[in-house]
């Protein structure tokens, strides 16, 4: 790990390593803790949905890792996903990592995402909100064209059923 985890992330981390069948593997895939939302409540809300299985892909624009020169996750990769408190929850595999244009994210994406209505219009219409909120930060413009990384990813500890 490059960034050192707060104690309680750390233990949280510990108690995984401890489960897994590749200890030492799983601690070289070790990408990031993060939350998703913007507001505590949101945190919470997506926390419950990756925790339960429901939520099975999330989205990030390109150029926010570029301007923060963050390197992308890998396909097994491994992240510890927090709540709005800070709380970690579960641990994060992902299992696949596609660059894509906005206009180009598909229904099946769209639905996995788990959010909202779960179909592609809402997110569309979501998701454009948001990162054009981003790209005004950036001082980008958005557009359809502009790139999403798209992620799907697996619990594979720390789940609730």
């Amino acid at each position: 790990m490059s960034t050192p985890l707060e104690p309680a992330t750390e233990a949280f981390w510990r108690q995984y390593l401890d489960a897994a069948p590749d200890a030492t593997a799983a601690q070289r895939w070790f990408y990031e803790s993060f939350r998703i939302g913007t507001s505590v409540e949101s945190s919470n809300e997506g926390a419950l949905l990756i925790s339960r299985g429901i939520k099975t892909t999330t989205s990030s624009l390109l150029w926010e890792y570029e301007a923060e020169h963050k390197p992308l996750p890998q396909v097994g990769s491994l992240s510890i996903l927090k709540d709005g408190h800070e709380q970690a929850v579960c641990v994060v595999e992902t299992t696949e990592l596609v660059t894509r244009a906005f206009r180009d994210v598909d229904a099946r994406f769209a639905y996995d995402y788990g959010e909202w209505d779960r179909t592609l219009k809402t997110w569309r219409h979501e998701c454009w909100r948001f990162y054009a909120a981003q790209c005004e930060t950036l001082g980008r413009e958005p557009a359809p064209t502009m790139p999403l990384v798209c992620e799907r990813f697996r619990v594979v500890y720390g789940g609730k059923s």
